[in-house]
């Protein structure tokens, strides 16, 4: 510690070896020059997803209600994620809340703990 404290207070300027600067700069010149390349392997799933959905609402037939006349699929769509939504909120509201709660108790003790160190 003694060492760390003595170079930490010292008047000196630190300067970096010759060419260091130089080299770390062509470096991120080097990296920042092209283009950035998309994630298509994360966004692949959900493009996947979105396709099979969009053919599933214009090629799946539209049922006949009881009274002869068609249903859109939009307003069964509708009605499918009325009812997820109410689900969701009848079963698995208590299971947000409890790891909600359990986040919060994880992240506190973690801040405790990390406070005991220093």
């Amino acid at each position: 510690m003694e060492y760390l404290d003595r170079v930490l207070t010292a008047e000196e300027e630190i300067v970096p070896s010759a060419g260091f600067t130089q080299a770390v700069m062509d470096s991120v010149r080097r990296e920042t020059s092209g283009p950035i390349p998309f994630p298509w392997k994360r966004a692949l799933p959900g493009l996947l997803l979105v396709v099979l959905v969009l053919v599933a609402l214009v090629f799946v037939p539209a049922p006949i209600n009881s009274s002869g006349q068609t249903e859109l699929p939009t307003m069964q769509l509708a009605a499918m994620l009325t009812a997820l939504l109410e689900t969701i909120r009848r079963f698995y509201v208590n299971w947000l809340l409890g790891s909600l709660l359990l986040a919060w108790a994880c992240v506190n003790l973690s801040a405790r703990l990390a406070s005991l160190r220093s």
